[in-house]
């Protein structure tokens, strides 16, 4: 895990159990609802949104000098991270278990930064685009991970989820920000930058996605 580069900042959760009772007409008939709650459990709308989804250099704060990138030290001309906020709502409790929130919508924005002086170019977009992305996909690992889980006490609820936030939205999307732009170097590396933004753009498309390049998202 790489402290500090590209991390992106979340808020505190603090769960509150909610008070779940079936409706009286449930107890009172004779049709099994096991089959609903089964597809309820694991068909979760749990979703991941970037807002925006295509960076424009307006989603840029414009700094006065050269920006250090914590990850290696060197001075570059833009940077870009991203937020991702976690909605403050209650588990659901189904049979006995605790299900994350549902519907449950995780957003993500950009944290982004240009140099004054640095002329603002389509391909320097392009190479942060990449970096901002990285929170889009492994967000959609995120919410995979999330809609699948359970736990029997909020404290084993908490830890599920704050062992998946650290997992999937700093130590692999660390892990990919660094090689990005070891092998491109920063973006000045032409055909390196064109194989990861075509990693990039078919990982994208696929929805159900777990890799890039090699790497788990």
């Amino acid at each position: 895990m790489r402290p500090n580069h590209r991390l992106p900042q979340n808020s505190p959760l603090k769960f509150v159990f909610p008070k779940i009772t079936l409706a009286k007409q449930f107890a009172r008939t004779r049709i099994d609802f096991s089959h609903f709650l089964k597809r309820r459990i694991f068909q979760m709308a749990i979703t991941i949104r970037a807002t925006p989804s295509t960076l424009t250099w307006a989603n840029f704060t414009v700094t006065a000098n050269q920006i250090l990138d914590p990850a290696d030290g060197t001075l570059v001309d833009a940077y870009t991270s991203f937020n991702y906020n976690l909605p403050n709502l209650p588990p659901r409790k189904v049979s006995g278990r605790l299900y994350f929130p549902d519907p449950w919508n995780i957003s993500i924005t950009p944290k982004a930064q240009v140099w004054t002086s640095v002329t603002q170019t389509a391909a320097l977009l392009s190479h942060e685009q990449w970096h901002y992305d990285v929170g889009i996909v492994t967000g959609r690992a995120l919410v995979r991970r999330l809609a699948s889980a359970s736990g029997a006490t909020m404290g084993e609820m908490l830890s599920i989820l704050n062992e998946a936030v650290t997992l999937h939205f700093h130590t692999r999307a660390g892990i990919l920000q660094k090689r990005y732009d070891k092998d491109t170097r920063h973006g000045t590396n032409a055909y390196y930058q064109k194989i990861w933004k075509d990693r990039m753009t078919q990982c994208l498309a696929n929805p159900k996605a777990d890799q890039i390049g090699g790497f788990w998202l």
